[in-house]
């Protein structure tokens, strides 16, 4: 009895650790999407195009797909890289999109408008690192490792950098501690707020891990 007990109790625990691995997996984003249409210089769909996205740092196919009776096509959880996209269906040029960049949680959109030609001939368009979000109506911004390296910040505490998002307004004081609680007791989580919504409620994330910006570093 007593080994079946044991038993039982570590298949819980078990089953526990599980569960909250899959939670951290669920809290954490690590990948952006690409979407847009393929269309002639008429206007009119272009059916069963082949879309191929490349790695431009590593040369490697990441993935490929075919746009639908309406000439659209949707790239799911891609992984954060800079891209090289292709689109190629018969009797038109072949088109390539170079510099796509996609960050954490990007939804970029890349609109095509295929040429009547050769398929050998190849029309390639850099693509606007720069772009509105129009698949979302969520508003976010991405800073990168240069601002994080090379930016003046109180205490080197990267969380500063939210200030610099449009609608972000931070209660911050000048002297940032390290740790949960400054010297005289009160708590160390930095108050940042967006679009005037309390900050326990607004979320970044930092390498793909989730966190709210009322947490404490």
């Amino acid at each position: 009895m007593r080994h079946q007990q044991i038993s039982v109790r570590m298949t819980f625990l078990a089953f526990a650790f599980c569960l909250s691995l899959s939670g951290l997996a669920f809290g954490q984003e690590i990948t952006g999407s690409i979407a847009g249409t393929v269309k002639d210089t008429t206007g009119a769909a272009v059916q069963g195009a082949t879309v191929t996205i490349t790695d431009s740092d590593k040369k490697v196919v990441v993935r490929t797909v075919s746009t639908n009776d309406n000439g659209e096509f949707s790239l799911p959880l891609v992984p954060v890289a800079l891209y090289d996209l292709s689109v190629e269906a018969p009797n038109f040029k072949k088109h390539v999109d170079s510099g796509v960049k996609v960050n954490v949680n990007d939804r970029r959109t890349v609109d095509v408008v295929l040429e009547a030609g050769n398929i050998a001939e190849t029309i390639t368009v850099t693509s606007d690192p720069l772009q509105v979000n129009t698949q979302s109506a969520a508003a976010g911004n991405v800073i990168n490792g240069d601002q994080v390296r090379q930016l003046s910040l109180n205490n080197r505490n990267f969380v500063q950098l939210i200030t610099l998002s449009p609608g972000v307004s931070a209660n911050i004081a000048d002297q940032i501690y390290v740790g949960t609680t400054n010297p005289g007791g009160a708590s160390n989580a930095l108050q940042i707020a967006v679009n005037g919504v309390r900050s326990s409620s607004n979320t970044y994330n930092v390498d793909g891990a989730e966190r709210q910006t009322g947490e404490l570093i």
